[in-house]
């Protein structure tokens, strides 16, 4: 088979594979640690509000954390590689995140919560690359892209637990404990965040166990871009390009937080409801009492948008083991540009369908995670020798990251100039754009089925 071959069918392993025990752990671990994280995130546009600022301040603690967890990346995948330690990198980085996370509950000012979201992102950037190495170790190679999928199934099922714990804790605190002030009750779900992280943290102790890719010696710690081909360097190069397109999620939940703030359907809604409409009506005056509302409801559709990635990641994983990583991605990047079209324009539907909008667009842009980030990954193993999946795996994830700091920013100040729809509607453009160099530019490998990865 000559290397970098396109292909239309792809060869098969067995039907029944079963995902290996390795994955399904490390799997676990990510749905603790995204329930941990997940508690926090869907309520972090309504607390940066009611801390005083807004999008461009948003932007500037989404792009920056995740640029210093790409850094990471890159590095601590290539030591990985030359360590042959990959499960003492995974767990230093996901005990940093669980231990630094909850102090988002004690900033005074919405600029500090960038140095703790820099922080979390360290151990995110120190894990990934060799967590997703582990993974691609453990899975034979017919069944890699479920995998992938599976894993990112698990990460998801976390973030469906995360909003429901969170709203659990602030239903406690208001109902039970009587708090009626909205930082107050953001700090306190906030801090209750460690729990799930812990957990996080004595699963791989006790339960992970490494399987090293054995390969001839390399010169200790030399790394050059000169050992991976130029079809993988120009795919990376097409993700950088997207990325820059893909802004943080949280600028969706900030925009439907915005729509429906103007409007004033959910609130309207929320407060003919027989029990949540008693406890909003005992919550301030009508401003504090939307705010309230906001923090109840993101959390929810949080939560939905979880539950459809729990439902399609895996199967739409495995889905790219038959149609090719490539088709898999270029869907997903599809499905990217029509959900960032229409976001553009959600404030102009009527306010009672605004609801309904959101919940359609939500499940929509899960179909977009389902079906790119197993292909996506799957793809990196694909194409790079074993011995090097480390770096490989850290030099996508570092490439993702490149993009993201410019993106978040340039979103936050797009959206501020000249409001959602220019925002929005660049990111729709941007991936359109990289869809048609993937297809014209990147060339696909055959699965190999002899052995196991």
């Amino acid at each position: 088979m000559e290397p970098g071959k396109d292909v239309n069918v792809r060869e098969r392993g067995p039907k029944k594979a079963k995902i290996p025990r390795t994955v399904v752990v490390l799997g676990i671990v990510s749905l603790f640690t995204d329930a941990a994280s997940e508690m926090i995130y869907p309520l972090l546009p309504v607390f940066v509000a009611a801390l005083g600022s807004g999008p461009v301040i948003l932007g500037v603690i989404e792009g920056v954390a995740e640029t210093t967890a790409a850094f990471l990346k890159l590095f601590s995948g290539i030591i990985s590689d030359k360590l042959k330690k990959r499960k003492l990198l995974v767990l230093i980085g996901y005990s940093i995140s669980s231990l630094v996370r909850p102090f988002t509950s004690v900033v005074s000012a919405s600029w500090q919560i960038v140095f703790v979201r820099m922080l979390d992102r360290v151990g995110k950037g120190i894990r990934t690359s060799p967590r997703d190495a582990i993974i691609a170790s453990s899975a034979p190679e017919s069944i890699r892209g479920k995998s992938f999928g599976f894993h990112r199934a698990m990460d998801h099922t976390g973030a469906v637990v995360g909003p429901f714990l969170a709203l659990s804790t602030l239903m406690i605190l208001i109902l039970v404990v009587g708090m009626t002030d909205t930082l107050r009750t953001l700090r306190w779900t906030f801090a209750l965040s460690m729990i799930p992280g812990l957990l996080a943290v004595l699963t791989i102790v006790f339960f992970v166990k490494e399987k090293i890719d054995h390969a001839p010696a390399v010169q200790p710690f030399a790394f050059s871009l000169k050992l991976f081909d130029r079809n993988f360097l120009t795919y990376l190069s097409i993700v950088v390009l997207f990325t820059l397109g893909n802004s943080s999620d949280a600028f969706l939940l900030f925009r439907v937080a915005d729509a429906f703030h103007q409007s004033g359907a959910l609130y309207s809604f929320i407060r003919k409801a027989p029990v949540l409409g008693d406890m909003v009506a005992r919550f301030g005056d009508a401003e504090a009492q939307k705010k309230l509302v906001d923090i109840l409801f993101l959390p929810l559709v949080w939560a939905f948008f979880h539950i459809i990635k729990v439902a399609f990641s895996t199967p739409l994983g495995a889905l790219s083991d038959r149609i090719g990583r490539k088709r898999a991605i270029q869907i997903g990047w599809g499905i990217y540009a029509f959900v960032y079209l229409s976001f553009a324009f959600l404030d102009r539907l009527p306010g009672s369908w605004q609801i309904t909008a959101t919940f359609f667009l939500f499940a929509v842009y899960a179909l977009f995670y389902a079906f790119s980030e197993g292909a996506e990954k799957a793809f990196v193993a694909d194409v790079v020798e074993p011995d090097l999946r480390g770096s490989a795996f850290g030099m996508y994830n570092f490439a993702i990251g490149l993009g993201t700091l410019p993106a978040s920013i340039v979103f936050g100040l797009l959206y501020k100039a000249f409001g959602a729809a220019a925002a929005f509607g660049t990111g729709a453009a941007i991936a359109g754009l990289s869809m048609v160099l993937l297809a014209l530019f990147v060339r696909e490998r055959r699965v190999r089925t002899s052995g196991s990865a």
